[in-house]
């Protein structure tokens, strides 16, 4: 643009002053032939009256002197023959009658005409006049002697002309700079219009400029918040997500997916996706999006399991990307498992009592049993198996309540009252076996569900008592710790818990001596039953033992639900 402008001054100062010069030296010339010309009628009068004045105009014209070399002098007689000339011989020159100037002059006093000459060959200009009834003088100057004056001066003309240009430039030059500096300083400065100063032609040009430079910012700032915002919530997310463009690299991966797939290169964005699995089940799947076809399935990464789903990412009819998400649905899986085992073993402990007592009765009603005393046993075994089933049957109402959650945990409990009240309801069966059981501590109270927490130190208590030893001790406290828990301590003296089955002893079903627990009336479901009432209270429930040394179950509860 700069360099436009600047010739473009340049070439309109040039032919600005070639125009100039060409109109000056016109109008300078046609002003100066008007002068000379009519110089040339002054004189040609005044030699016409000194001519007639001297009686002899011949002979005067030859003594004549003219200060004007240049202009020539011819008498002519009223036929048109040469009585004089200043430059030729006039016995050699031609009638002059059909001269225009010599017929204006006869006719009308004066006459003028230009002209080549005949004689001389040059345009000459010519201004003839009648000298009294019998004579016409006539007076020519030759043009090219005008010319020649021009032709003089001409180089000077020149010469002032480039001169002239050459300050043209300089001019242009600064000109060209005054006008695009405040353009080159907007386009350096576009953050800061308001502060160039700029012709106020620009105003309204800068004006729209600084608007759009608001709006502009605006929605970076909306962009960058949007951007933020989007970020925060893709690193946040529990689900893997990973995005690909048209070329199969990695355009985005966030935190979630790196830790599901494990990658050997930590920042694998730019790179193809091999660099974050090598998993061929993914890498098929992602292949066959990228073609155009969605995908899904189970990708298990060691103990865990992903859920994928790959799409492609559609650009009217191209794909343009590939989206591949990861749901780690490992509890769904164990949930799932767990749901089938508690089916198939309460199928299994339902269908052991059940059996029981279809069998018995079935004997009763056939007659094989006759001696009262069999009737006797037989109805003692079908009410202890009837009992048994009723337990179990309760055992999985309560179990199916607790994980419903459905239970309020805003009542005030005092743990202390609760494990008094559990030791008492023992107390036959402690005396019956000479076990001694103390409970002590704070009396402290806590957010909870009573019945809830009760059945939990009840089944403490009760498995204390009945894997315990004859003589033996059940010691219940309940302290208040300064780091926002309740620590309940339920430890014993009894056969212990073999380290292999700590990790399994809160399963629902399982069973350390599955005839031990036959015998004492287990159901297997007491342990999971009072894990799942310590979840719902957001405690946490430990468990320290060794087999033939006795069992210590250590369970804190939070004071509050918002510590």
């Amino acid at each position: 643009m700069k360099r436009r402008i600047y010739w473009s001054l340049c070439l309109i100062s040039l032919a600005a002053l070639l125009f100039s010069t060409a109109a000056s030296l016109s109008l300078y010339y046609h002003f100066y032939e008007q002068q000379s010309q009519a110089d040339l009628r002054r004189q040609c009068n005044a030699l016409s009256a000194g001519a007639l004045a001297s009686q002899d105009p011949v002979n005067f014209l030859r003594e004549y002197e003219p200060v004007d070399r240049e202009v020539r002098i011819t008498l002519l007689d009223a036929q048109g023959k040469v009585l004089f000339d200043s430059e030729a011989d006039e016995a050699s020159m031609e009638n002059h009658k059909n001269r225009p100037e010599f017929q204006q002059a006869l006719e009308n006093g004066n006459g003028e005409a230009s002209r080549v000459s005949d004689t001389i060959g040059i345009s000459s200009f010519y201004y003839a006049v009648r000298c009294g009834d019998e004579m016409v003088l006539r007076l020519g100057r030759d043009n090219q002697n005008i010319l020649g004056v021009f032709l003089q001066i001409f180089p000077l003309d020149l010469l002032s002309c480039a001169v002239l240009f050459v300050v043209s430039v300089f001019i242009a030059r600064m000109v060209t700079a005054r006008i695009v500096t405040p353009l080159t300083k907007a386009a350096d400065n576009l953050e800061s219009l308001q502060e160039i100063g700029s012709y106020d032609e620009l105003e309204p040009f800068l004006l729209k400029i600084r608007r759009q430079n608001s709006t502009i910012r605006r929605q970076l700032r909306e962009l960058a918040q949007d951007r933020d915002t989007i970020t925060m919530i893709l690193e946040n997310m529990q689900e893997g997500l990973v995005l690909l463009n048209e070329d199969k690299k990695i355009l985005s991966v966030n935190r979630s997916a790196l830790g599901y797939l494990h990658p050997a290169d930590r920042q694998p964005v730019g790179k193809p996706m091999v660099a974050l699995s090598r998993n061929m089940e993914l890498l098929d799947a992602v292949e066959e999006a990228h073609r155009g076809s969605s995908a899904t399935g189970i990708l298990e990464q060691g103990e865990r399991k992903l859920r994928y789903f790959v799409n492609p990412v559609l650009a009217g009819q191209a794909v343009g990307g590939v989206i591949l998400l990861l749901l780690d649905v490992t509890e769904q899986y164990k949930a799932q498992k767990e749901r089938e085992d508690f089916s198939a073993n309460v199928s299994h402990e339902l269908k052991t009592p059940l059996t029981t007592i279809s069998g018995f009765a079935e004997m009763m009603k056939s007659g094989m049993v006759k001696e009262e005393e069999e009737i006797k046993d037989f109805s003692s075994m079908i009410y202890i198996e009837a009992q048994r089933l009723l337990t179990l049957i309760d055992d999985i109402i309560r179990l199916s309540r607790i994980e419903e959650g459905r239970q309020e945990l805003e009542e005030p409990v005092q743990l202390l009252q609760l494990a008094k009240e559990a030791a008492s309801l023992l107390e036959q069966e402690t005396e019956k076996r000479n076990i001694t059981m103390e409970v002590s501590g704070d009396a402290i109270t806590i957010p909870g569900n009573s019945t809830m927490l009760y059945e939990m130190i009840r089944n403490l208590c009760e498995n204390a008592v009945k894997y315990n030893v004859d003589g033996g001790r059940v010691d219940v406290t309940v302290q208040s710790l300064n780091n926002g828990y309740v620590k309940l301590t339920v430890k014993d003296t009894g056969i212990g818990i073999p380290k292999k089955d700590h990790e399994r002893i809160f399963e629902r079903f399982y069973r350390v001596d599955k005839s031990r627990s036959k015998q004492t009336g287990g159901t297997g479901l007491g342990l999971s039953i009072v894990k799942h009432i310590v979840e719902r209270h957001h405690g946490e429930i430990h468990l320290t033992s060794e087999e033939g040394k006795g069992c210590c179950m250590e369970v804190l509860l939070p004071k509050s639900f918002r510590i």
